[in-house]
């Protein structure tokens, strides 16, 4: 396995740290990594590890405000942005492995990046992984948040409000301390901003999920306490893709690819990958 590190730099001079995990051998296809909320893609060393064991280039941004990146901590002005970044992580990938497959990884807010762009490429990839996506939070929310989740975004979007608890990312209490000692995660209250993205972006992809036509495997932990599995279940029944698979994992919690039965979980993507 070999790591590269690079500096993409956007139009509004916002720096976005981009790693590559290559395989030894030349790559059979690439897998886009869209991580989550407040974290960053260096907590995907082990899965880019799994991919690059079978063959599979990773190329995993750090969003921007998230990790080695330029912005303001775990925070998007523009939700767009992100799915603009993106496509500047997948034309470098695109460029650097002509003819190959694209696959895109998404866990938790990053599925919300990563079905975004779904839509506004759909003839991009050859298929996509979604983990733990926030789909069903508002139904979690309290409807008063939720209703005023517009005005304090515009009022006060950087102001941070709701918590996020690490506790519920993992069973494994190494991963949940690892995560806490993290400097390159953030660990404040998700901004208020942010809060508005995850609810309107949720809305808007259910709303256009039939219109997703490429593969989707589709995976939640039963037991997960940051975003109810529900939402999967939500995405599995709307999408309009022939081809999607959903796998619910009784007790896991949210970092599927962090609780202790991980390695059946990656078994379990490789196994799609493969087959795609």
């Amino acid at each position: 396995m070999t790591i590269h590190t690079s500096i993409l730099k956007l139009d509004d001079g916002t720096d976005l740290h981009l790693t590559t995990w290559l395989p030894e051998t030349s790559p059979r296809t690439v897998v886009l990594l869209s991580h989550g909320l407040a974290e960053h893609a260096g907590r995907y060393a082990h899965v880019a590890a799994a991919f690059n064991a079978r063959g599979y280039a990773v190329y995993a941004p750090d969003h921007r405000g998230h990790g080695r990146s330029g912005g303001l901590r775990a925070y998007l002005a523009d939700f767009d942005q992100a799915v603009t970044d993106f496509k500047l992580v997948y034309d470098r990938a695109q460029a650097a492995h002509p003819g190959l497959k694209l696959f895109l990884y998404g866990h938790s807010f990053g599925t919300l990046i990563a079905l975004s762009f779904c839509l506004r490429h759909p003839d991009a990839l050859a298929g996509a992984i979604i983990t733990g996506t926030p789909l069903a939070v508002e139904s979690a929310a309290s409807p008063l948040l939720a209703a005023l989740a517009p005005v304090l975004s515009a009022l006060i979007p950087t102001v941070p409000l709701a918590p996020l608890a690490a506790e519920g990312i993992s069973r494994d209490s190494a991963v949940v301390a690892a995560y806490r000692d993290d400097p390159l995660v953030y660990h404040g209250n998700v901004r208020a901003r942010m809060g508005n993205h995850i609810l309107q972006a949720s809305r808007q992809i259910k709303a256009r999920a039939a219109e997703l036509r490429l593969p989707l495997l589709i995976l939640h932990g039963a037991a997960d306490p940051i975003c109810p599995a529900a939402g999967s279940a939500a995405l599995y029944q709307r999408a309009g893709s022939a081809d999607k698979t959903l796998k619910i994992y009784p007790e896991l919690y949210h970092e599927i690819h962090n609780e202790p039965e991980r390695a059946a979980v990656l078994d379990d993507i490789l196994a799609w990958l493969e087959a795609h």
